[in-house]
């Protein structure tokens, strides 16, 4: 027996050239009385069943929307909260919201969502990568940032296809940007010495120089627990991430990716820089007393257990750097673990799993003016590993400390990652 219709759905039936059609009434128009009916297409009858039967939800709840009345404006900001807020991360939601808020609707917000063409969504493209910025300064966006709208754009304007908002995408058309080849910012073994030189007597220098051996991010770094790190093994767990959140200051948050979630082996050398940053912070936290936060356990914090602020750590980096005449950013201190990594003649899969990135491919492409300078360095002459004298060709990452080597010398000294249950022997 045929399922019943139900009321002002009408037919849902298959045209000559193979796609599926139905409607739903929706309402009438308020000047003439007419019906309205809101029609669906699809390669399958399921989907347009499902898309009535969504719509349908939507009139009895009195939260249909007129797609022909729709604005960019609305269905974005109704995208954002309503269909993104809970699936994102918080850091991740905020920048889509800066985008949205800051490069978006100012240019297209304006718009009918259903007249918004590819012509506008290119001019938007091209006006920031000509003078987009939002800080201030000279010039526009870079290719990357731009990209970076496109993906939220492109991630919108499907979802709106989905609800029959839209038939097609006018995001799919645009053409975007080249992405940009950067040179890698990062010290060489001579500034990896000098650095540490300086940063000896900060607060901050266990922290550094973990991050020099690790390549962890900052947000890694701030949010590590002594629960985290097993000094009998050497092993050091990353698993959570601090960040500044709009209306909620710092938290804690999951890592970046999967990969992200993560188990560093840790050489000698580090653990004992860590051993001496854990006897001072014993210090401070009896001389703190009562005021002290036991709880978080972390491994960098404040004067008061508290976590350390990121823009605060990152400035105490910045005004080293300057003292020491060095151009590098405290990322850079990560692109410094890989690039040594990779002179050293470390595999990518192994730098890939400490670094936390996605894939192998990922790491080859953002390393990828590293690797061919070290191709085109050894094809010109016999390569030794960068700031190991001596003729010394054991790579670092992959030996202990010698007897009675120093740590200025031994500044890089191994951090290989392996899957949890699967660790460095």
């Amino acid at each position: 027996m045929a399922k019943r219709r139900g009321h002002g759905e009408g037919s849902v039936t298959r045209r000559k050239d193979g796609i599926w059609q139905g409607s739903i009434l929706v309402g009438h128009d308020p000047e003439t009385g007419k019906p309205k009916r809101k029609y669906f297409y699809s390669d399958t009858r399921k989907e347009v069943q499902q898309k009535i039967a969504e719509t349908a939800l939507q009139v009895q709840a009195r939260t249909f929307r007129d797609p022909s009345k729709l604005t960019v404006a609305e269905w974005f900001t109704t995208w954002l909260n309503d269909y993104m807020a809970l699936s994102l991360r918080a850091t991740t939601w905020e920048s889509y919201k800066y985008q949205v808020a800051g490069h978006i609707i100012p240019a297209l917000g304006h718009l009918k969502l259903c007249h918004l063409q590819t012509a506008h969504i290119q001019r938007l493209y091209n006006e920031k990568l000509q003078g987009g910025r939002l800080d201030g300064k000279e010039g526009g966006l870079t290719a990357k940032s731009v990209r970076y709208i496109h993906t939220v754009i492109h991630s919108c304007l499907e979802q709106a296809k989905k609800e029959g908002l839209l038939t097609v995408s006018p995001a799919d058309a645009v053409r975007l940007p080249k992405r940009e080849r950067k040179d890698i910012n990062y010290l060489d073994s001579g500034g990896i010495k000098h650095f540490l030189e300086i940063a000896r007597e900060s607060k901050h220098f266990a922290a550094f120089y973990l991050t020099l051996n690790t390549g962890l991010r900052r947000g890694e770094l701030l949010a590590l627990r002594w629960a985290d790190l097993d000094f009998a093994t050497g092993q050091l767990a990353v698993n959570q991430g601090l960040v500044r959140v709009t209306g909620k200051g710092l938290v804690f948050q999951e890592p970046k990716t999967k990969l992200s979630n993560r188990v560093i082996s840790l050489c000698p050398a580090v653990l004992a820089i860590l051993r001496e940053h854990k006897k001072k912070q014993a210090e401070n936290r009896l001389l703190a007393g009562a005021a002290y936060n036991r709880a978080l356990d972390l491994i960098f914090a404040g004067e008061t257990g508290e976590p350390t602020d990121p823009r605060g750590f990152t400035k105490a980096f910045e005004r080293l750097t300057k003292k020491a005449g060095l151009d590098v950013a405290f990322h850079g201190l990560r692109h410094t673990f890989a690039t040594i990594a990779l002179e050293q003649g470390v595999d990518i899969k192994t730098i890939q799993e400490t670094l936390g990135h996605h894939s192998a491919a990922f790491t080859m492409d953002v390393y990828s003016s590293v690797t061919a300078k070290i191709e085109e360095g050894s094809r010109r002459q016999s390569w030794q590993p960068a700031g190991f004298p001596d003729g010394e060709i054991v790579p670092a990452f992959l030996r202990e400390p010698l007897p009675g080597e120093t740590t200025s010398r031994q500044f890089l000294c191994a951090a290989v990652t392996r899957k949890k249950g699967d660790f460095l022997k």
